[in-house]
C-alpha cells in the first residue's frame, strides 16, 4: 500500500521492491491476507479506482500467494497467547507470522515493528533493501 499510496519515506523502497519482484530479480511471496487487507483498505477509504491497480501490482510482483489454513489460525492464536496484547502485534500480524512460519519463511518485509516480536521471523525494513 505504501508503494501506491501518498508520499512517504516508504513509498519509493516499496515501489522498488514490487518492481524487482515483477521483474524476477527477487522472489516474493505473500498470502491471501495481504490481498484482503488491500481490498479492505482501499474500499474503506473509498479509493476503489486505485484498488485494481494496487491489487494487480502485488499479484504481478509475487511468485506465489499462500493460502490461509485452519492451522494458521490456531498458530496465530497460540502466538497471541505468548505475546501481550499491548505489544503492538495485531491479530493480522499474528496471522501473517503464522502463515510465514508454516511455509518455512524466516524473513518478512514490512514497516510494521510488531513483526519484530514474532518468534522465528526477522523483519526487514523496506528502506534497508538494496535492490
Amino acid at each position: 500500500m505504501y508503494a501506491c499510496g501518498s508520499p512517504s519515506p516508504f513509498k519509493e523502497p516499496c515501489a522498488a521492491l514490487l518492481s524487482a519482484g515483477a521483474a524476477g530479480r527477487v522472489s516474493l511471496v505473500t498470502s491471501v491476507e495481504t490481498l484482503q487487507e488491500i481490498l479492505h483498505r482501499y474500499r474503506s477509504i473509498r479509493r476503489t479506482d486505485d484498488l485494481s491497480a494496487v491489487f494487480e501490482a502485488v499479484l504481478a510482483a509475487t511468485r506465489s500467494v499462500l493460502p490461509i489454513e485452519i492451522e494458521d489460525l490456531h498458530e496465530a492464536r497460540a502466538l497471541g497467547d505468548r505475546i501481550p496484547p499491548d505489544s503492538g502485534v495485531s491479530s493480522r500480524d499474528l496471522l501473517h507470522g503464522a502463515v510465514a512460519r508454516r511455509h518455512g519463511l524466516s524473513q518478512i518485509v514490512s514497516t510494521d515493528r510488531g513483526f519484530d516480536r514474532i518468534p522465528g521471523l526477522v523483519r526487514v525494513d523496506p528502506r534497508d533493501l538494496r535492490l
